[in-house]
Parts: C-alpha cells; structure tokens; sequence
C-alpha cells in the first residue's frame, strides 16, 4: 500500500520545510535547499544516528527525504510523483532524452539502516552524474 499515493508535490515541500525547522530548532543546522547542505546531513547523521535505527525514525525518515527530495528538485529539476502503485516510496522524476527516477525516502531509510555505506552526498551525485550522462 503506497501511503504516498494521494500526496501532492506541495506535501512533500511543506515536509521538507517542516524538516529544515526540526533542523535549525533541534540541531542548529540551517539548511537553504542547495546541494552543499547533503555534506551537512551527512555530517548530522553521522553524529546523531546509528546504523540499523531505521525502524526508529521513520518520521524523520520522511521528512529528511522529503528535503533530500526537494534539494534535487531544485537544483536537478523534476517533479514529485508519488501516485503509481507499482512503487511504494515517492520518486521524484526527471525528465529529458530518458525519464530519470529517483528515491529520496528510500535512500535515506539506507542511510539510517546501513551507515555511511549509503552516504546521501554519494546518491546526489549519483543522480547527478546520470543526468549529465543523457
């Protein structure tokens, strides 16, 4: 069941700027939605979460996504999509010579389960060396 499936692009930024709040209130970091301020999560991550407390956070999870999410958004362009059945968690789609798709609450369900090994600053470039590849 995609708990996703009747969010609109606004949720998932209202979500993300409910994060960048919990972010400068709880931890002191001021986050602006640019591509530097992944470094930064990881940096809080690293400091404040343990691997494999997924199952803790999942709260968090989706908010931290949703900002991973509008920080590609933004700076990648795309769109939020979160309406098909086939995939659980909200992608957000690119388009351009081939559609690119791509999960930020996922990944930083990864992040929270696995550690560093599932680094947020790696994924963004991932994505971003896909694009320029099309």
């Amino acid at each position: 069941m995609n708990i996703f499936r009747h969010w609109t692009p606004g949720d998932f930024e209202r979500e993300a700027r409910e994060f960048c709040e919990l972010a400068r209130h709880d931890y002191g970091l001021e986050l602006d939605y640019t591509p530097a301020t992944i470094k930064e999560l990881e940096a809080l991550m690293a400091a404040h979460f343990t691997p494999g407390s997924a199952d803790d956070h999942p709260a968090l999870i989706v908010s931290m996504g949703c900002y991973v999410g509008e920080v590609i958004v933004r700076s990648l362009g795309g769109a939020w999509q979160a309406d098909e059945e086939f995939f659980h968690s909200p992608a957000v789609v690119i388009e351009g010579k081939l559609q690119t798709r791509t999960f930020p609450l996922s990944r930083v369900w990864k992040r929270f389960e696995y550690g560093a090994v599932q680094s947020l600053v790696d994924y963004y470039g991932e994505v971003r060396r896909t694009l320029a590849d099309l």
